[in-house]
């Protein structure tokens, strides 16, 4: 358990938004000064819980049939990230993926005539995607002294950013690693949505994720940017892709109850519902794309 300051603005001055337990595992509070939506203390913090020896690898998940379903599913919500990427980039070069998980994306980014490499917490994980897709991968997180300064074209950082204890550094240090004018894709959560002010601390991402411990609007997520040398270039609005099965499980997460937790995956059992998928845009979350100056 630690207390922190302010990541974006620094200030130590700040208003308790949802107590510990209310929403998540962590008290949940709103900088007074700037706005930004954190968690203080943060007693949860994956990816360096990852680096600790003593901790199991969630490989042994990777192989549940659920789990792998999930990743080829967003596939799609990828690549659209991809071929604005592209379209940013025409002449590909060298690309860096943060969390880049099982491998799966960063696959699909080589078939797209990038040079790869990923940077993975869990060693695990990060066997696997050598064994299975030949992939240049890197176990640890950032900052890292063995990525080299100005030497990547573009960085992915999918669903990573929440998860950071300190994530004006790591821009910083992702900001060292790219070229100059190389392109920074990060996507996250959005908490300025219309799902977030209906629902609250029911909100899907907030409850359901302890391991989240930065809740960032667009605007606090462009300030992050710019305060940490990229100029944003571009802001999607976005869904995800995802079974009927997993939709009614977070309909169960938002609902909070057993009950209808146990009943609606009864029904999904039933009716194969993880064979369907759908794609929703609730617009709950931002891709930004940032140009380093």
């Amino acid at each position: 358990m630690r207390f922190v300051k302010c990541n974006l603005c620094g200030a130590d001055d700040y208003a308790v938004r949802f107590p510990k337990g209310f929403a998540q595992l962590h008290r949940i509070v709103t900088c007074k000064q700037c706005g930004l939506m954190y968690a203080n203390p943060q007693e949860s913090v994956d990816c360096e819980t990852f680096q600790s020896d003593a901790y199991p690898s969630v490989f042994n998940e990777v192989e549940c049939r659920q789990y792998f379903q999930k990743q080829h599913v967003q596939v799609p919500d990828n690549l659209r990230a991809l071929r604005v990427l592209n379209g940013l980039v025409p002449k590909r070069g060298k690309l860096l993926e943060i969390g880049s998980f099982c491998g799966i994306f960063l696959d699909r980014i080589r078939t797209a005539g990038w040079e790869v490499m990923g940077l993975e917490p869990d060693r695990g994980v990060a066997d696997y995607s050598r064994a299975k897709y030949g992939l240049n991968i890197v176990a640890g997180v950032l900052p890292n002294p063995s990525l080299p300064d100005n030497n990547f074209d573009a960085v992915v950082m999918l669903h990573v950013i929440e998860h950071m204890p300190d994530p004006s550094e790591n821009l910083r240090e992702i900001r060292r690693v790219l070229k100059p004018g190389g392109v920074l894709v990060v996507e996250t959560p959005r908490f300025d949505s219309l799902m977030f002010k209906i629902l609250g601390r029911r909100e899907r991402s907030l409850s359901n994720c302890n391991g989240h411990i930065y809740f960032f609007s667009v605007s606090s997520l462009r300030r992050m940017f710019e305060k940490n040398g990229f100029e944003v270039v571009k802001v999607e609005l976005v869904g995800r892709t995802l079974t009927l099965d997993r939709l009614f499980y977070n309909v169960g997460v938002i609902i909070r109850s057993n009950l209808v937790k146990r009943c609606l995956s009864s029904v999904s059992r039933a009716l194969h519902l993880d064979r369907i998928s759908v794609y929703i845009n609730a617009r709950d979350m931002q891709r930004i794309y940032g140009r380093a100056k």
